[in-house]
């Protein structure tokens, strides 16, 4: 079965992958899976919808297109307080390790932290920058969450948030300042607006950490007609240097083993967004996780430390 999905996925993202740099997100749903061996898993119905054999969480039914859905739906929990342990079993295993931090473009309207957790044995650098829209706050919590994570080798780096003016604004914003985009002005200009100085800053640190990998933890919120729901998808611009991790992260979410529903992919990443540019300019693989905003917020906070874990358990961090 996993053969079968592996082929359908290679096909799907071959035809996906020929847009060019400028066009925007296309989607390119993952296939539906034999309907019979894991139909069950994958309907994305709640109740007991998780096939024999797989260890898939009770799924959320994902809404009709356009109907209305309550975003950010209200939650009585602090993230703050708590643990990615609370959230469920993720980053369970815990490692001796080394905790530091520096500033980015400190002392400037645009100074930030960068968190750096340090493994006990040699590995590969992994860098998170989470919450470049400052309104999508389960990428950011779990920024946050993961900086109080363990890992057993080689060294991440975290940005959470990585706008934290849109993050703390009342009411939170997406954008920096006056409709400034961060996530539509890297590689950024050190001279230049708020935003395009704070992507310059965070873009400089990615080029001179040089990591294996990239993550850009985001949110999304549209579900209407003529619009990708890019709610529970992965965006890539390049499957260059992350081609088989890519391929088993999505098969991991059709079979259940990861996420609360199967994720769908996209790609190539919006020109100025930190995906595209990181790809194209300095050649790191990234990701970018979307969770949906319409579903409560301990789901979409699991779904980004559950896809988050996998991935430096794949790289050899965890």
């Amino acid at each position: 079965m996993k053969r079968l999905l592996l082929t359908a996925l290679c096909a799907a993202l071959l035809l996906t992958g020929c847009a060019g740099p400028g066009s925007t997100s296309a989607p390119a749903p993952a296939p539906e899976p034999d309907p019979g061996s894991v139909s069950a898993s994958t309907s994305g119905s709640g109740g007991d919808s998780a096939s024999e054999g797989y260890n898939r969480r009770e799924t959320i039914d994902r809404p009709e297109i356009g109907a209305d859905v309550v975003i950010d739906p209200p939650y009585d929990f602090d993230p703050e307080e708590m643990m990615p342990t609370d959230f469920g079993d993720y980053f369970v295993e815990e490692y001796p390790v080394e905790v530091s931090s520096y500033k980015l473009a400190e002392g400037t309207d645009v100074e930030n932290e960068v968190t750096v957790i340090k493994g006990q044995e040699e590995g590969p650098s992994i860098y998170i920058v989470a919450g470049v829209h400052g309104d999508e706050i389960a990428g950011w919590m779990t920024g946050r969450l993961v900086k109080k994570a363990t890992i057993k080798a080689g060294t991440l780096y975290i940005v959470a948030p990585a706008n934290p003016w849109g993050a703390s604004a009342e009411p939170r914003t997406r954008y920096v300042t006056e409709q400034q985009d961060l996530n539509r002005s890297f590689p950024g200009d050190p001279n230049g607006t708020m935003a395009e100085r704070a992507a310059d800053s965070i873009y400089q640190d990615i080029a001179r950490v040089d990591p294996i990998f990239l993550f850009d933890l985001h949110e999304a919120r549209a579900n209407r007609e003529n619009t990708d729901f890019l709610g529970s998808s992965l965006i890539y611009t390049s499957l260059d240097k992350m081609s088989d991790m890519y391929m088993d992260l999505l098969i991991a979410t059709e079979l259940g083993e990861v996420g609360s529903e199967r994720f769908n992919f996209y790609g190539p990443g919006p020109i100025g967004s930190i995906n595209n540019t990181v790809t194209t300019n300095l050649e790191i693989p990234t990701i970018t996780v979307e969770t949906y905003r319409g579903y409560p917020l301990e789901r979409r906070i699991g779904d980004q430390l559950d896809i988050v874990e996998y991935v430096l358990a794949y790289y050899g961090l965890r």
